[in-house]
């Protein structure tokens, strides 16, 4: 589904504390930093500038995005709960970022790449190894990103839903972006029952989005 999806759209077309504090959404775990350069891009719409940042990484494929995530977040919880070359218990941090790639060729096999971020403590020093061969620690350049928040619990379907919605506003304000691949940040415990928040980042482009738009054809 995701993968049909991006195709069309296609066809037809990080560090997260704020420079006053970190947001309430991140619930006073570490989580990427970033200040906001455009509010003007819409309702729940801004263009944020994440700082260059490491997180810890591991790729799933083959299957839907809740049995990803769910692959993905246990992998990664061993890996804090000690489950690495110092056998050290390393803190919780937010969000749980997942990026997202459109299969290629006939089976259209989708890929994602599970991430938790760092605590800020280890940024500089490099996280301990992960004894998982499936798990890499995996730095990120400093990037600006599209973001749109929502609330509630969220699922594949739904995060499709905003990816397009925020896409298709880029387009109609001409702005450049990246939709080869795109992110979903998501920032609450199961258990967590009201005030959750959810994101979708789209990378901002050095080339229009028609002309990317073209080139995919």
């Amino acid at each position: 589904m995701f993968c049909t999806v991006l195709t069309l759209l296609a066809l037809s077309s990080p560090l997260c504390i704020k420079d006053d504090g970190p947001p309430e959404f991140c619930h006073d775990l570490d989580c990427p930093k970033y200040t906001v350069k455009d509010l003007s891009l819409g309702p729940d719409v801004e263009l944020r500038s994440y700082e260059a940042g490491v997180w810890v990484s591991t790729n799933v494929q083959g299957v839907h995005y809740d049995k990803a995530v769910g692959t993905g977040f246990m992998r990664l919880f061993a890996y804090i709960s000690g489950a690495n070359e110092d056998m050290k218990k390393i803190p919780m941090t937010a969000p749980v970022r997942v990026e997202l790639t459109p299969g290629q060729g006939p089976f259209c096999e989708d890929h994602f790449k599970v991430s938790f971020f760092v605590p800020f403590d280890m940024q500089e020093s490099g996280p301990p190894a992960p004894v998982d061969s499936t798990l890499f620690v995996d730095p990120a350049a400093a990037t600006d990103y599209y973001v749109l928040s929502y609330p509630g619990r969220t699922n594949e379907k739904e995060i499709i839903e905003k990816a397009t919605s925020l896409v298709q506003a880029l387009d109609e304000q001409k702005l450049p972006y990246d939709f080869s691949s795109f992110f979903a940040a998501g920032y609450d415990s199961p258990f967590r029952i009201f005030n959750r928040h959810n994101e979708v980042w789209v990378a901002a482009g050095a080339q229009p989005a028609a002309v990317a738009a073209e080139a995919a054809k």
